[in-house]
């Protein structure tokens, strides 16, 4: 633990202390001398650090445990690396690979493969360094693909990811742009493809004590849940429900561990299900189909966020290019984050205007290099594949320096898509027979008027099509006996973000019938869904988190978006941060507006918000950009 929260020093200090004891075994104390090592070197002893892990290479050695001693060629191989002395690095990972020969030790094996593609890179020998990658990618994808849920193969390689984003930085440099494009899709959205391959699964009747613990834990999450949340109103205007201080709740500290607990009984139980002793995967979409799937004037743009830079791959019906934007990681989140610090709130004065250059400098970064290629010459469309913090980044509100100044959303039409190969999944889905019909949902008028007003333009904009459900009878039960025959589903509610648990991130309905009327993401992903588009109308829908980080590194988000997207929704719109009520509910009225006249769901989006940036008292990016639609088909 010290080590993860960078106590270096500490952590060294307290794994000392373990050496000392009579109880460690020759074996256990090499392998507590390979954490010190790790210690020290990054709290930047590395006389300490060099020491320690050549007393436990020497051990290892002599004991004969020849992954672990792979491990330690390996550590040292880091150290020389760190210091500049990549000969010496080579050396030590190539010793460490000799030594595994051909014994199954992918956990060693794939940062030795790693280590050493980096030490030949730095020299130049780029084809190596590529046939390196390859083969540490091989090791891991050996003990993934052994594994038969999705879950367990995302959670698998959640710290591995690096190497997937070093092979497509070398084959870029190396003039292999579709290798390098294959590269970055590998990386993305794993999760959701191999979901997508598995298709829905019926859950059987699971096992009297699977059931009994099921039935415990929901009970639990109930009692503190209420006991959490209390009667507590959300902030006066917006539609993000209330959030008590939980960090020193015990009763909030129980709800996430017995939600944890609930989402591990979840996997059991699929697990427990014969359809899944089938291992599925699903497989990657190479650049030519992306190329024959794009209209003439719409571009793809991936973006892929190195340690180093970041790469952007631009695909157009009849091109494919990588430009190296260089920009590094740190850099890149650094800026997302303040530039969404001048957008959470359009208070008044010289904040109000600080947005613009925050904007501007990301236009510049991500954007301006692309148009000064000239790929997006022609293009009215642009579909983005956001990665890592990119993902919080509301495009739209991109400023392109004047004069006149123009934001992105007033020169193009903006979708996003989790991946291109998720895209293409989705869209070659069977499309389910158009039955015309509309559900607006509104459970909360009172505290949310806005949110009334809304569902009611849409009645007035879809007549006898449209069904609303306002208040009392906006229930979870009503939702989900609804939902599967309509062809467009509105939901103008509160929405919470679970960071800590995502699958616990939920849009709120009437509780009623057996039901909490919470709608939380792991039961979207039950449900089954025929509409082309789904609106969620309330605060940080379009956004989730990671199951191991907030960001997680190989972009398998789980978020409500997801779930949907995977439930049968054709396109899904959400949101990026708390929105506003009254403002939401005219943006909206505005986009069905233009969605009845036949227009696409991207450009009745695009025209609300161009129409919300004309005027004055909603011309602030807070009031619009945070609106985002992910494109299934």
């Amino acid at each position: 633990m010290l080590l993860r929260r960078e106590s270096y020093h500490s952590g060294q200090i307290a794994l000392e202390r373990v050496l000392m004891r009579r109880s460690v075994d020759t074996h256990d104390a090499a392998m507590i001398r390979l954490l010190l090592g790790q210690a020290a070197w990054r709290g930047g002893d590395t006389a300490t650090a060099r020491r320690a892990f050549g007393q436990a290479l020497d051990t290892l050695r002599a004991l004969g445990a020849v992954p672990d001693e792979a491990e330690a060629l390996g550590r040292l191989g880091d150290l020389e690396a760190g210091a500049g002395r990549p000969l010496a690095a080579e050396s030590l990972y190539q010793r460490g690979l000799d030594r595994l020969g051909t014994r199954p030790a992918p956990a060693v094996a794939w940062q030795l493969h790693a280590g050493l593609a980096a030490t030949l890179r730095r020299r130049g020998e780029l084809a190596n360094a590529a046939r390196e990658l390859h083969a540490g990618i091989g090791e891991i994808e050996r003990v993934s693909g052994s594994l038969q849920l999705e879950e367990h193969r995302s959670a698998f390689q959640a710290d591995k990811w690096d190497v997937y984003v070093e092979l497509a930085l070398v084959e870029r440099e190396r003039g292999l742009t579709e290798a390098a494009f294959e590269a970055s899709e590998r990386l993305r959205a794993r999760q959701m493809l191999d979901l997508l391959a598995r298709g829905h699964v019926a859950t059987p009747a699971a096992a009297g004590e699977l059931v009994n613990r099921e039935q415990d834990l929901r009970r639990r999450m109930a009692e503190l849940t209420g006991q959490v949340e209390g009667p507590g109103k959300g902030e006066p205007g917006m539609r993000d429900a209330a959030q008590p201080e939980r960090a020193a709740s015990a009763a909030s500290e129980a709800l996430a561990r017995t939600q944890d607990a609930y989402a591990e009984l979840l996997v059991q139980m699929r697990e427990a299900n014969p359809a899944y002793t089938a291992l599925v995967r699903g497989e990657i979409v190479p650049a030519p189909e992306v190329r024959a799937a794009l209209a003439p004037d719409e571009a793809l743009l991936e973006y892929l966020v190195g340690d180093s830079t970041t790469i952007i791959f631009v695909v157009t019906a009849d091109s494919l290019a990588a430009l190296d934007l260089k920009v590094s990681h740190s850099a890149l989140s650094a800026q997302v984050d303040f530039a969404r610090s001048t957008l959470a709130s359009p208070t008044e004065g010289a904040a109000r205007r600080a947005w613009r250059a925050s904007l501007r400098r990301l236009y510049r970064q991500l954007v301006a290099p692309v148009e000064a290629s000239g790929l997006l010459a022609g293009k009215r469309r642009l579909l983005i594949a956001s990665h890592a913090e990119l993902h919080y980044l509301p495009f739209a509100a991109l400023v392109e320096p004047g004069p006149p100044e123009q934001l992105l959303v007033q020169r193009y039409i903006l979708e996003y898509v989790p991946s291109a190969s998720v895209w293409l999944r989705l869209r070659d889905r069977p499309a389910p027979a158009r039955r015309g019909g509309v559900l607006a949902v509104a459970p909360r008028p009172a505290a949310l008027p806005g949110s009334q007003a809304e569902v009611a333009s849409i009645r007035r904009t879809y007549g006898d099509r449209a069904r609303t459900l306002v208040g009392a009878q906006a229930t979870e039960r009503a939702f989900r006996e609804l939902a599967s025959e309509q062809e467009i589903i509105h939901l103008a509610t509160f929405g919470v973000l679970n960071k800590h648990n995502p699958l616990f991130s939920f849009v709120q309905l009437v509780a009623g019938g057996g039901e909490d009327g919470r709608l939380e993401v792991h039961e979207v992903f039950g449900l089954t869904l025929n509409a082309r588009l789904l609106v969620l109308s309330a605060c940080q829908t379009g956004v989730g988190a990671g199951a191991v980080a907030d960001v997680p590194p190989g972009d398998d988000w789980i978020g409500l978006v997801q779930g949907f997207l995977y439930a049968g929704a054709g396109n899904v719109l959400g949101t990026l941060w708390p929105v506003a009520d009254v403002a939401t509910a005219r943006l909206m009225e505005r986009f069905y507006g233009e969605l009845a006249t036949g227009r696409s769901e991207a450009e009745a989006l695009a025209l609300a918000q161009r129409a919300a940036l004309r005027n004055p008292g909603t011309a602030h990016p807070f009031f619009w950009a945070g609106f985002a639609l992910v494109r299934g088909r």
